[in-house]
């Protein structure tokens, strides 16, 4: 069994850092203890097998690499210990190895063997909740379902790093199995937050619309007397939208957000 630790810098952020918590799921499969920590850690008294760290935007770039050099020193520069993925780092792999010597991993955890010697694909897994409910730092959102119904965009906009972190659009990925599996290790959520960079262009639009409705979702529902909502969090391609679509989704609970990519 090993000593597992994922740290997310203590910048704010209302979502749980999702990546985080599938390599903790991933790690208790292999009977491995898990534990999560927001910020550096003053005190350490266990000896650590692998720490986890993920990063998030350029603007906390000062924060995440006081972050990383913080556990590279408490490791006592063994960087073999020390993993670095996320958004920052996926999007400038060389500014975080010229701070800290340490090259990240980049892009998403969708190939089986990342991790370890075995066919286990990470990104597919769900999130470990449990790691997050005793955190001392407040998740606003967490009485929600967090993840995707797809993946990526197929546009190419210069403006946009979609393309670097998911090169590759799928349109359909079992949302309903995800979502039902959530529910049954961790009980029922209020909402459903999608991470989806661009829904409207998925060819499965119709299906994954019956999967929202039919996991509960379907335009007035309510759960222990509440409204529940489905928040498409990087909102939608105004573009995209025609008469057919724009019904799809007046049969669910949506937050509408509109982006025009």
């Amino acid at each position: 069994m090993k000593n597992i630790l994922l740290i997310e810098p203590d910048y704010p952020n209302k979502y749980p850092p999702l990546g985080l918590l599938k390599i903790g799921t991933y790690h208790k499969l292999k009977g491995d203890k898990v534990h999560f920590y927001k910020g550096c850690i003053k005190v350490n008294n266990i000896a650590w097998d692998r720490i986890y760290i993920t990063t998030l935007f350029s603007f906390y770039h000062d924060k995440t690499i006081d972050t990383i050099l913080h556990y590279k020193s408490l490791l006592k520069g063994n960087i073999k210990k020390l993993f670095i993925g996320g958004i920052y780092a996926s999007l400038e792999p060389n500014v975080i190895y010229n701070a800290t010597g340490i090259y990240p991993h980049v892009g998403l955890l969708d190939k089986p063997g990342i991790l370890g010697d075995d066919d286990i694909i990470v990104d597919s897994l769900i999130p470990d909740y449990e790691l997050i409910s005793g955190s001392e730092y407040d998740y606003s959102l967490l009485d929600s379902y967090f993840g995707y119904a797809t993946r990526g965009c197929p546009n190419n906009c210069k403006f946009c790093a979609v393309r670097k972190l998911e090169p590759c659009f799928k349109d359909y990925t079992n949302l309903k199995d995800y979502v039902n599996t959530i529910k049954h290790h961790y009980g029922e959520k209020q909402n459903l937050i999608l991470f989806d960079n661009n829904i409207l262009a998925s060819n499965e639009f119709k299906r994954i619309i019956t999967d929202i409705k039919d996991l509960g979702f379907e335009k007035g529902a309510k759960l222990n007397n509440r409204q529940r909502i489905v928040d498409f969090n990087q909102g939608i391609d105004a573009r995209l939208i025609n008469n057919d679509n724009a019904n799809d989704l007046s049969e669910i609970c949506i937050k509408p957000i509109v982006t025009v990519q």
